[in-house]
């Protein structure tokens, strides 16, 4: 019966089923590559969110332990390079802190600044937007003077609160 709505709906009549993450924390790990190369400069956490909106960003994220964080950082790398990554994106994962057998999953890649990208600017040191513009321009990251074996390290932490305007009935 599934698969006959689906085909109703939408002309196709594949289904797929999602787990569900009851406390699901909501990562994302900044990736620059330049076709050849990739780095991590680490991730942030936006699991606060309304309407589907962020709401609170904070980078480095306080909830993941160390070794999880650096499997998600890894998983992010080896998509990037899979595809062999060009310029700047977001690499976004869901994360249960409760799961043994499978403490995250990948959600989807952003190729594109997002506005949260000031907190990783911060602990980092790197400027995203320059980043960004010299890759596209041809440079590479060697050229950037960042080392993919040996990305910057975060310093200290930084958090973005959002402000949304909305309607209230």
């Amino acid at each position: 019966p599934a698969g006959r709505e689906a085909q109703a709906a939408f002309g196709v009549a594949g289904v797929y089923v999602e787990r569900l993450m009851v406390n699901a924390r909501h990562i994302e790990v900044q990736v620059l590559g330049d076709g050849a190369d990739v780095i991590a400069l680490g991730e942030r956490e936006c699991t606060l969110q309304r309407r589907f909106q962020k709401l609170v960003e904070i980078a480095p994220s306080p909830s993941l332990p160390e070794a999880l964080r650096q499997r998600i950082i890894q998983d992010a790398l080896t998509m990037a390079r899979e595809v062999r990554y060009e310029g700047l994106g977001t690499f976004e994962f869901l994360v249960d802190l409760a799961s043994s057998d499978l403490p995250y999953v990948f959600i989807e890649c952003n190729p594109r600044l997002q506005v949260e990208h000031t907190i990783t600017e911060e602990v980092t040191g790197v400027d995203l937007v320059q980043a960004q513009i010299a890759l596209a321009a041809g440079r590479h990251l060697q050229g950037l003077g960042l080392d993919p074996a040996q990305p910057p390290r975060a310093q200290g932490h930084a958090i973005q609160w959002r402000i949304n305007a909305e309607t209230l009935d």
